[in-house]
Order: structure tokens, then C-alpha cells, then sequence
């Protein structure tokens, strides 16, 4: 386990300057320093965390009298053996520690449970004055508010401005800045956030909110919040103050008794966040056992199924279309500060008509999680949008992967006829977002064709892609045109054109190679701050055209045992992204089957 452990430690803190028992824990030590830690035998004024395993075999002493070396770092590390977690956890906080913003992340969450810790937990110095905080709390109770904060940190994408407000804002925030890409988090004032000092990026606001700027904040994650005019004008603050294609994380509890100033039920809350934002998921904390401390999990579960509470948490995403007039307003904030005079393919505000669309719509791991209000989305933007814009384009793109994904082939004809006149709109001068909507809509309906049996067509749409001008807008848009040449040689194979398919499998090899060899300053903005994504797309165009070559050198195989040289070829270098999205789903519809039947 020394090599899991290492791992787990530098996964929370990084590497870092680290003292430990190295007579007991050598192997350890050994793997901490081969991913970069500082190994101390001792504490000293430089040592940052302690690891510290109790009880150990063949160690006498307690628990305070095996941590206490440690009490001049910032952080601690226990490695437990099924010792009761009551007891470990009341002689740690009475001996100043707590627990660590970053120390339970979402997915952990089931691995906890009332009776003993996790193999480590992690622990830091309790904030003089900060009262009876959430990293305070121990057992399952404290785990599920944690988890919450945890589940929330995943809807933070990177840069954004988040508040939270409701229960334990305070360590809240503490775990949102642990656990998550934020630039900014603010906090509301509760009456579990003691008095402790002001801290840069987690400043205190007024609970009535009004003094937050109008559409200022990306994300807004309320735990049970204060509701002084009730929690439907609550909802009216949030609306207020997110951003056009902002988010809230809403843990609200259900009436328990008539006349209560909180929802009566589901449908009623459902109803008030529908009519002002797009609602996106709703999950449930779920026991595993019928053990009351035994673990549990956050679940996902229908909108669109019955439930009376106590408690709903809920996610949902402001309406980008109504900040159609707002275009101006616009900033990514990932890529506040890149220099947009060369960083085209970042230029989101000037290069759509409604950029908030983008983040909602367009942006894989931060657009909406719900498939069919974003299908619904894009269905709109589609038919209202102005035609050859980035807006359609990025529209017919998003709903032509939905039509893909489902395998709905009823729809290919119509969307088919809708990319074609996209394509021919675009003209040589065309903005180099909407070229690129161009290159990737030709990518897709060859996919598309093939979905429905026309592979002449899909031939035709494939070759279009494969032979755009990527270079307009970015090295990285090559993906489609190397992948539309591999798709191409693939259909040849099939239909016995042996020769065609060399040609394919050489123009991709060729694309990437020209990519790879671009001017990558002016596209990637400054080395020194490069976008963060350039060079992993960059690498994905290598990484095909490597496929590419691999075809070609294994060409012959074709001839003895066709099956063999298709095996060499690792397709999913294609399409990655795609090929997780079938995996995700599958993996959604067993994770729901298994809950059914744990129902």
C-alpha cells in the first residue's frame, strides 16, 4: 500500500516537506520521495505536514502523545486502523486540529462512515476564533455537509467568481478554494462562521446580497441559506446576481409543517427554479446499508421523480439567451488576461453574436449536464439564431452529436440539409470561429451519413473536412481534419479501395505533421501564460496522426488476416472525448439500475 498512499498524500497536498517515523514507515518514505517530497525524520521550522500512523504494532502511547511532535505543522496526516472514530476525533480537535478543507472529495464520500476513519484523513490547525465551524464537526453529520460542499466544488469551473451562502459558509468556502479551480470565493455571514479575520478571495458579504453587483458571480452555492423575505425571493437575489451563464447549487429542506417560509414539496420547488433558471440535475443523499452510521453517497436521481424531502439539492444554470443584449459584458473568466490579439480560438466575446452561449452550450465539462435542456438549447439557437454565425454553427454542432449519441437516425435527413447549407454559406473570408463550426460540422455529418448508411455521402462530407483550412483558425482544429481522413480510409478499407485508403492514411499523417510544424505563439497567446488547453489538443492531433502512420506501416497485414491489422489501430484516439461520453452513460444506466435495485 505504500505506493496507493503516496499517491493519495501528494494527490491532497502536493509534494511537500514531510516528517515521519522512517524506521516504521522506510517504504513509504521511499515513495513520498520519488514524487518529489522533502523527508524530515523530525519537525522542524521548514516541515509543512506530519504523517502519523496509530495505533501501530509494537507502539505504546495515545493518540495525543503520537500527534503531539506535531503540533508545529500546518498539516496532519493519520494513517488508522479501525480505531473507533468518536474517540480519534474528539482527542484530535481537542488537541487544536480539524479537519481539512481539501480531506473529503466527492467521490470519497462513500468511503466514510460513523464506526472508524478512512485508511487517512487529514487534518489541519483549528483557526483561532473560528467557533464551532463545519471543519469542526465530527462523524457522519459533519461528513454530509462536507460532502455537499465537495459535490458543489465540481460545478466550479476555472476562474470563476463563486459566493456561498446558507450553513457553515465559512468552511464552506474554505473547502470550495480546497477542492476546486476558482479564482474568487465569497462568503455570506452565518452564524457558524465565528470571528475570524478577513482572508484575501473569501471577504464576507452582506446577507441581504445588495451588495452585489447585478450579473456579477459565476457560481452561487446556498446551503439551507438565510431567507429573511422568504426563499422564493431568494431565488430572485440568485437570478439576480449570477452571471448569463452563471450556476446555483441550491441544498434547500422541504416544509415540515404548514405555514413553514420553506417549499412544501418537490414539484412546487421545481416550479419556482423553472421559471427562472434552467434546471440541470437534482441529487439525493442516499444510505448504502441500513446501518444509520454506515456510508452513504450523493445520487443523482430523475427530475422528474416524486420525493417529499426533507432535503433537495438541486443545480441549475442561469438562461444564457437572456443576456443576448449583454454580449459586450462578456468575459471568460479562464482566460481573463491571455492576449486576445493572437489567441483567436479564445476570443469567444467578439467572435458570437450571444457569447454566453458558449460556456452554457458549447464547452465540454462546463456546459449544462442535462442532455435534453441542452438539446432543447441548441434546438432553439438552431431555429433563432442569425444564420452563418458562430451561434448556428456551434447550435447544429452540439445537436448533431445528441443525434449521433442517441443513434437517431430519424433526425439525420433534416440536419443533414441544415449542415449543407451552413457549409456553402461559408466563404473563404468567413470569421475563423464560424470556419471552424464549418470544418467541424463536416466532420460530423460524415459521421452522421455513415449513421444512416450513406458512406458515398459520408465519403463527400469527410473529404470536405479533411481537406479544410484549419490553418484560419487554430493547429488544433486539425483534429477534425486528421480524424476525417482516418474515417475516410476506414470506409475505403471496406469497400476493397486499397489505394484510396493509402492516400487517406497519408493525408493524415501529412495534416498532423503540418500542425505540428504551425507558428504555435500567435494561436497558443503568451508562453508564459499559455491557454491552458493548447498543447493537450495539440498532442491529440499527434497522437492521430500517429494512428495514422501506424495504419500505414501495418498496411500489408490487410492482405493475411484484416482483423489482425485493425487491431493495431487504437480507434478510440478518435473521438476520445465521444468514446468517454458512451462509456459515462452506460456506466449513468448501471449506476441506476444497481439503485433501483437497492431500492
Amino acid at each position: 500500500m505504500s505506493i496507493h498512499n503516496a499517491a493519495a498524500i501528494v494527490a491532497r497536498l502536493g509534494p511537500c516537506r514531510i516528517a515521519l517515523d522512517l524506521s516504521a514507515h522506510g517504504r513509504l518514505a521511499q515513495e513520498l520521495a520519488l514524487l518529489g517530497c522533502e523527508l524530515h525524520t523530525a519537525p522542524d521550522e521548514r516541515t509543512v505536514v506530519g504523517f502519523v500512523e496509530w495505533p501501530r504494532i509494537g507502539a505504546a502511547g495515545t493518540l495525543v502523545e503520537a500527534v503531539a511532535p506535531y503540533r508545529g505543522v500546518d498539516t496532519l496526516v493519520l494513517q488508522s486502523a479501525g480505531k473507533s472514530r468518536d474517540e480519534v476525533e474528539r482527542a484530535l480537535f481537542a488537541e487544536g486540529w480539524s479537519r481539512h478543507p481539501g480531506g473529503m472529495n466527492h467521490a470519497e464520500y462513500a468511503a466514510w462512515n460513523g464506526h472508524a476513519l478512512p485508511p487517512l484523513s487529514y487534518y489541519c490547525r483549528a483557526r483561532a476564533g473560528s467557533g464551532e465551524g463545519l471543519l469542526g464537526l465530527g462523524g457522519v453529520e459533519g461528513d454530509a455537509v462536507i460532502a455537499r460542499y465537495a459535490q458543489a466544488a465540481n460545478h466550479v469551473r476555472l476562474g470563476d467568481t463563486v459566493l456561498v451562502d446558507g450553513a457553515y459558509a465559512a468552511d464552506g468556502a474554505r473547502i470550495l478554494e480546497a477542492l476546486s479551480q476558482a479564482a474568487t470565493v465569497r462568503k455570506v455571514a452565518d452564524a457558524h462562521s465565528g470571528s475570524e479575520g478577513e482572508e484575501k478571495g473569501a471577504a464576507r458579504v452582506d446577507p441581504t446580497l445588495r451588495t452585489v453587483a447585478d450579473r456579477s458571480l459565476d457560481l452561487v452555492v446556498a446551503m439551507q441559506p438565510a431567507m429573511p423575505r422568504g426563499w422564493e425571493a431568494r431565488l430572485d437575489d440568485y437570478m439576480r446576481v449570477l452571471k448569463s451563464d452563471g450556476r446555483l447549487v441550491l441544498v434547500i429542506r422541504s416544509a415540515q409543517q404548514p405555514g413553514e417560509a420553506l417549499p412544501a414539496d418537490w414539484p412546487t420547488l421545481n416550479a419556482a427554479l423553472s421559471s427562472r433558471f434552467l434546471v440541470e440535475s437534482r441529487y439525493e443523499l442516499t444510505p448504502l446499508t441500513q446501518d444509520p452510521l454506515g456510508a452513504r453517497m450523493i445520487a443523482p436521481v430523475p427530475l422528474d421523480q416524486a420525493s417529499n424531502g426533507p432535503w433537495f439539492c438541486v443545480v441549475v444554470s442561469a438562461n444564457p439567451l437572456a443576456g443576448a443584449d449583454q454580449a459586450a459584458a462578456f468575459r471568460h473568466p479562464a482566460f481573463e488576461g491571455v492576449e486576445m490579439k493572437t489567441a483567436t480560438l479564445a476570443d469567444f466575446g467578439n467572435a458570437y453574436d450571444n457569447p454566453w452561449l458558449y460556456r452554457s452550450m458549447v464547452q465540454m465539462g462546463e456546459r449544462l449536464g442535462n442532455e435534453e435542456t441542452l438539446t432543447r438549447l441548441a434546438e432553439y439557437v438552431i431555429a433563432n439564431a442569425r444564420p452563418g454565425s458562430a451561434d448556428q454553427g456551434a447550435a447544429l454542432t452540439v445537436y448533431g452529436y445528441r443525434v449521433l449519441e442517441t443513434r437517431a437516425g430519424s433526425a439525420v435527413g433534416a440536419l443533414i440539409e441544415a449542415i449543407r447549407g451552413y457549409v456553402a454559406a461559408v466563404g473563404a473570408d468567413a470569421p475563423p470561429h464560424v470556419g471552424r463550426w464549418a470544418i467541424s460540422l463536416s466532420f460530423l455529418a460524415g459521421r452522421l451519413c455513415e449513421l444512416v448508411g450513406d458512406r458515398d455521402e459520408a465519403l463527400n462530407r469527410y473529404r470536405t473536412a479533411a481537406e479544410a483550412n484549419w490553418q484560419a483558425f487554430s493547429p488544433i482544429l486539425a483534429t477534425k481534419a486528421v480524424g476525417a481522413a482516418f474515417y475516410e480510409a476506414r470506409i475505403h478499407i471496406a469497400n476493397g479501395h486499397r489505394d484510396e485508403a493509402r492516400r487517406a492514411l497519408q493525408q493524415g499523417v501529412d495534416t498532423a505533421l503540418h500542425a505540428a510544424a504551425s507558428s504555435h505563439r500567435e494561436h497558443m497567446g503568451d508562453p508564459a501564460r499559455p491557454l491552458h488547453f493548447y498543447l493537450t489538443e495539440l498532442a491529440e492531433v499527434i497522437d492521430m496522426g500517429s494512428q495514422c502512420a501506424n495504419a500505414l506501416s501495418k498496411f500489408h497485414l490487410l492482405d493475411s488476416d484484416p482483423g489482425l491489422f485493425w487491431r493495431q489501430v487504437d480507434v478510440r484516439r478518435f473521438g476520445l472525448a465521444t468514446w468517454n461520453g458512451d462509456v459515462e452513460r452506460e456506466n449513468r444506466q448501471l449506476r441506476s439500475a444497481l439503485l433501483q435495485k437497492c431500492a
